[in-house]
């Protein structure tokens, strides 16, 4: 391309063609953007917001003053977990491409509004981008995030995808959670103290057990993919069962370790203990609902149970 200076008629100058050779660029740069747009969206921004209230609930918990002394190795440490957990679900999301398009799911690599090949260098670079964050805050740190991004893997691929059992479901989404708080911890500089682990353990547990009702909207797709999840097992009315006994566990245990061990928790345990109430309710009196947003309203109350639990104790451990 040839450039020309030029003199316009109201006496001002520009260059010529300087325009032109940055647009394939801006192009590009733009569908960059989309691609890292769509694959966030991929990874459940719900889910990662939540994430980050485990991270910086464990902080709160173990170390109120940490949040204080150390603002910034502490953002570093949330941003470290952001892309760990980003990575873990956009890759969860790459494996469970079929389960998603048979039970109808709108999300980015089920539509096919994400390339599958965009998608994997997204996972690669945040896994990088993850673990280089966590190497500017301690080895501790570097260890969780791997240790977070290994869970991921073992879950949705491996030799055997723990997502396609109970137990293993359990076992990889419980030990995830004890993680999270475990990465809140080490960013304040602090030790596991007595109500640490109290949080950590119920609501993991809480993960794990109420986070169960998710499957109750999926079974299409979850018996095609040859998973074995509750409601594939056990049918709608039995899963529906052992999913209420399993809520009632998880929630007893917040309560519980209040009420013996960790006193300051006990107001939290208690918004816990109204959200179980409302997930057990909602599940056992959904039997044989047809319409998918019904089937997934207790898994709705699930989370948002985690919101109102974490902004708690948050508020309690800060303030």
């Amino acid at each position: 391309m040839t450039y020309h200076s030029v003199i316009r008629p109201d006496r001002s100058f520009r260059v010529e063609g300087v325009g032109r050779p940055l647009a394939p660029v801006r192009t590009a740069v733009a569908e960059v953007g989309r691609q890292v747009s769509a694959s966030w969206r991929e990874a459940r921004p719900v889910v990662q917001v939540v994430f980050q209230l485990r991270f910086f609930a464990g902080a709160a918990v173990a170390a109120p003053q940490g949040i204080v002394a150390r603002p910034a190795t502490l953002l570093l440490g949330a941003l470290a977990w952001l892309g760990a957990t980003w990575c873990v679900y956009l890759f969860n999301g790459l494996s469970d491409q079929v389960e998603d398009r048979r039970n109808g799911s709108t999300r980015p690599l089920a539509t096919g509004a994400l390339p599958v090949r965009a998608a994997r260098r997204i996972v690669v670079g945040l896994a990088l981008v993850a673990l280089a964050l966590a190497g500017a805050v301690s080895a501790r740190m570097v260890a969780l995030v791997a240790l977070m991004l290994a869970l991921g893997w073992a879950y949705s691929a491996g030799p055997r995808p723990q997502k396609g059992n109970m137990l293993g479901f359990v076992l990889v989404v419980a030990a995830g959670g004890i993680v999270t708080y475990l990465a809140g911890s080490a960013a304040a500089g602090a030790s596991v103290t007595p109500d640490l682990v109290v949080v950590m353990v119920a609501m993991s547990l809480w993960m794990a057990f109420a986070g169960t009702t998710k499957d109750l909207s999926d079974v299409a797709g979850d018996r095609a993919a040859g998973r074995r999840t509750l409601p594939v097992l056990l049918g709608d009315r039995g899963a529906r069962r052992l999913m209420a006994g399993l809520v009632v566990v998880a929630g007893g245990v917040l309560l519980a370790g209040a009420l013996l061990v960790a006193p300051a928790l006990l107001v939290p345990a208690t918004v816990l203990a109204v959200g179980a109430g409302a997930v057990v309710g909602c599940v056992l009196t959904g039997a044989g609902a047809a319409d998918r947003r019904r089937q997934r309203r207790p898994y709705r109350i699930f989370m948002a149970s985690q919101y109102a639990v974490h902004l708690t104790v948050l508020g309690l451990f800060l303030y």
